[in-house]
């Protein structure tokens, strides 16, 4: 079945691949990134209120409703110019780690709550948010060398449950998903998984999601990951 699909930060990385491997499937996927590389790709900065204004009225013109929408959008505090050495919890800046989340946490927030009507539409629309296992209070306390990531992705935790909590009545399903280690700009080249094959586990775990799944965070192979 086609759906509607929407992605940020498909600009490169696991969004272009979620993105190439969408559109490969015969979904129409809408590709959101902050420098577009081709006409039907739209641009949109995560960060900036007014950027997601405009990117949710251009949508509404293409499309009557979004069956998913994938927050995969987001960086490190390596974006901000934090030293790469130098990013715990006793070395990052305030503004670096507020930047990180305002990119990783605020702008799906507010992309989500403005893409709202698009994703009642559907009746059973799905949310993704890409998270990480970084964020789990289990594993972020002896692993992950940025702090800031780390936080954003526990603090995106929290906004997935509470915001699979208020639209469970509107039969959405939301989630946050551990993508895996991968081979990407962020990731580098030591990471054991490549963004290909993960995509397409994440298309199959995406694919299969209920509704009793609402508020779990999955790993890319669809099993339960600890909090």
């Amino acid at each position: 079945m086609t759906q509607k699909v929407v992605i940020t930060g498909a600009g490169r990385g696991l969004g272009a691949v979620l993105a190439d491997l969408g559109t490969n499937a015969g979904h129409d996927v809408q590709a959101a990134m902050r420098s577009p590389k081709k006409a039907s790709d739209l641009q949109l900065d995560v960060d900036s209120e007014e950027s997601i204004a405009a990117f949710v009225e251009t949508l509404t013109n293409r499309l009557d409703q979004v069956d998913v929408l994938i927050n995969n959008a987001g960086v490190d505090a390596r974006a901000f110019g934090a030293d790469p050495d130098k990013r715990g919890p006793f070395d990052v800046s305030g503004d670096d780690l507020l930047a990180t989340m305002r990119t990783n946490v605020v702008g799906p927030m507010l992309l989500t709550r403005a893409m709202l009507p698009l994703l009642r539409a559907a009746g059973d629309a799905k949310i993704i948010n890409m998270s990480s296992q970084l964020g789990s209070m289990v594993v972020g306390g002896s692993v992950g060398e940025d702090v800031a990531y780390g936080s954003s992705k526990a603090a995106l935790n929290l906004l997935t449950v509470r915001t699979a909590h208020l639209l469970a009545p509107d039969g959405i399903t939301t989630i946050a998903l551990h993508p895996g280690w991968l081979r990407t700009d962020m990731g580098g080249e030591s990471a054991p998984l490549g963004s290909d094959e993960t995509g397409q586990r994440i298309w199959e775990v995406i694919n299969s999601l209920t509704p009793d799944q609402n508020g779990s965070f999955l790993t890319f192979e669809g099993t339960h990951h600890d909090w």
